[in-house]
């Protein structure tokens, strides 16, 4: 089978303070890779944001990005199971990222050309 990339983005309360938004990031992970077959490529974490709307009237959030390659089953199932009855856990989306590769691939994007300076010869 062959690999597939994904983004899985979650935002987390933020009364949580740095280390317990960490630890139930790093829960999550050990999930992930529990399963065989998934690699996590890189973590971001983004501290607090301003939300674009009030989620359970809180404003701001604690944004954490994981970055994986799946060669086996998908985890997600499960996961996102459990980040959807975790109270902590105020949102999630799972994107798939390889595909969105492939298809500007397939369109055959070209790179702009740099434009031309008036005057010169």
């Amino acid at each position: 089978m062959a690999a597939r990339t994904y983004e899985l983005g979650i935002v987390i309360d933020p009364r949580l303070s740095e280390d317990e938004a960490a630890a139930l990031a790093d829960g999550y992970q050990e999930m992930l890779t529990a399963t065989e077959g998934v690699t996590i490529d890189k973590v971001e974490s983004w501290g607090k944001r301003r939300l674009a709307y009030p989620i359970k009237k809180l404003n701001e959030g604690r944004y954490v990005f994981l970055y994986l390659t799946v060669t086996g089953s998908s985890p997600f199932p499960e996961v996102e199971k459990r980040m959807g009855q975790n109270e902590k856990v105020l949102r999630f989306l799972t994107v798939r990222t390889d595909k969105d590769l492939k298809r500007q691939a397939s369109k055959g994007k070209k790179q702009p050309e740099p434009a031309e300076t008036a005057g010169e010869e």
